[in-house]
């Protein structure tokens, strides 16, 4: 199988500084706290406010608390890391089910280290997107009663787990441990015990297979320090995870790796796959797992590996095309453009789509859909008759199942 790198090193490039960008704005903050305007630098006039927006609620039956923590996998030594011989350390994040608090809302940006490489670049001094964005997550809240399935993230290349939350927060509210995997060197510019990870530029296609195996070998790191206690913050999520019932999504570059993962990895039973080509050759050999495969029309037309790699699944896995969808549109994209541009944001030819928030939300509907199938022991036809909703045929022009 042969991948059409020029059209895909196109969309790639295209979407992937936009997702830089992104970043960028989302980290520019001030401290001399927040502010409806951006801060004026020397003689510049400021610029018009900032729009406040709210992540859309999820619909679960529990709220969602979050925690952080950091990896270190003294048993690999980091080839990204600038400094040499220093073991891997893998910033983390955990949403989950949790016990309602009063408390307020955490901050859509709670992990200042980012703001360390934009402070460093002169950026510093401007406020962030993030501060204008309403979360539905309580720092540290205490954790609902249960033992809930575990879900490990990982995000696309040069971009952090943090745009993600309209997924992670849904999950959790119907009963997931969500872990969000930040692998520096490859997402977005990152600052981990006081180790410097500049972004990456341009996306580097040729070394694209070995980069996705360092991805996948972060999600191994984690998903050994969970089995034995040791990424556990404060060990409160303990006896909540059910490590039985264990699964992995992801997009973009980490679409590729959570699949590959998930093939090679005993244990881990379903993967979702945002957007994103396959790489290596080992999916032409065929996984012995299942999977959701969700593309977009553009991608269908230019790179065959999503479906090669679905063909090939040894378990029941279906195909997803979304004809009004970008590559950007599977994560928060929306909502940190929408701060900036208002409504505007709203209109056919942003880029996102017609009605890109209720892709979004279809989208995270459909995770959770599928993860309720596969680990939760939901009747297969639920995922069928999903699909094949006449309200989701706004959203999707194809699906098929691979047997």
């Amino acid at each position: 199988m042969k991948h059409n790198y020029s059209a895909f090193t196109t969309r790639t490039l295209t979407s992937y500084r936009f997702l830089l960008l992104l970043w960028i704005a989302l980290h520019r903050w001030t401290v001399f706290g927040e502010s409806t305007n951006f801060c004026s630098r020397g003689n510049e006039t400021p610029r018009p406010p900032f729009y406040r927006v709210a992540l859309p609620r999820p619909t679960g039956r529990h709220s969602v608390g979050y925690l952080e923590s950091v990896v270190i996998d003294r048993t690999r030594v980091d080839a990204l890391n600038p400094r040499p011989d220093q073991p891997r350390r893998l910033p983390i994040g955990f949403w989950y089910p949790a016990v309602p608090t009063a408390a307020p809302k955490r901050r859509y940006v709670t992990d200042v280290r980012e703001a360390v490489v934009l402070n460093s670049s002169g950026n510093g001094d401007q406020l962030g997107v993030g501060a204008f964005i309403e979360t539905n997550g309580d720092n540290d809240a205490p954790v609902a009663k249960g033992c809930f399935p575990v879900l490990l993230f990982s995000p696309g290349f040069s971009s952090p787990f943090e745009n993600y939350q309209v997924f992670a927060e849904q999950l959790a509210s119907y009963g997931y441990v969500v872990i969000g995997v930040n692998h520096p060197g490859i997402s977005a510019g990152l600052i981990v015990d006081g180790e410097l990870y500049t972004a990456p530029g341009d996306f580097p296609v040729e070394k694209a297979d070995s980069l996705n195996k360092i991805v996948m070998a972060d999600l191994q790191s984690v998903f050994d320090q969970i089995r034995d206690g040791r990424a556990l913050p404060s060990l409160v999520l303990g006896s909540s995870l059910d490590l039985g019932r264990v699964g992995v999504f992801g997009h973009s570059f980490g679409a590729s790796a959570a699949l590959r993962w998930a093939g090679a990895t005993a244990g881990v039973r379903a993967a979702a796959c945002l957007d994103g080509t396959i790489w290596g050759d080992d999916y032409l050999q065929g996984f012995n797992t299942q999977a959701l495969m969700i593309r977009t029309s553009f991608s269908a037309s230019v790179d065959a590996s999503m479906e090669a790699a679905w063909s090939r699944l040894k378990k029941r896995s279906v195909l997803v095309t979304m004809p009004m969808t970008v590559h950007v549109t599977y994560g928060d994209f929306y909502w940190l453009n929408k701060v900036i541009f208002g409504p505007a944001v709203d209109a056919p030819d942003a880029g996102f789509g017609v009605n890109p928030s209720e892709n979004v939300v279809f989208t995270r509907n459909l995770l959770v859909t599928y993860f309720n199938v596969t680990l939760k022991g939901a009747p297969a036809a639920e995922l069928n008759n999903f699909l094949r909703n006449p309200s989701s045929r706004s959203y999707v022009s194809d699906f098929r199942f691979n047997r």
